[in-house]
């Protein structure tokens, strides 16, 4: 692979995010690109993406970021809900 980014998101919630995104893992996107998911410690998650090329890079993070924002979106929501007993409009 010639091209490489690494990010690492900071968030009290990086095990369940972790949890809720692995299985996506196992859906080969493209044959062009390779994506590592880890955890540092608890608070942790870092997210390695590996690309032949600029294209399938930025489609490979873009997938992947979408990931886990929903992932944090719904852990929100969930939150919200249990605190309240109702989900909370944004």
């Amino acid at each position: 692979m010639k091209l490489s980014a690494e990010f690492t998101f900071e968030t009290e919630t990086a095990e369940k995010i972790y949890q809720a995104v692995l299985p996506e893992l196992n859906d080969n996107f493209s044959e062009r690109s390779r994506i590592g998911l880890s955890l540092e410690g608890t608070n942790c998650l870092i997210l390695t993406v590996k690309a032949e090329d600029t294209v399938s890079l930025r489609s490979a993070l873009n997938t992947w970021f979408r990931l886990i924002q929903i992932a944090q979106e719904i852990l929100e929501v969930t939150s919200e809900t249990l605190s309240t007993g109702t989900p909370t409009s944004k």
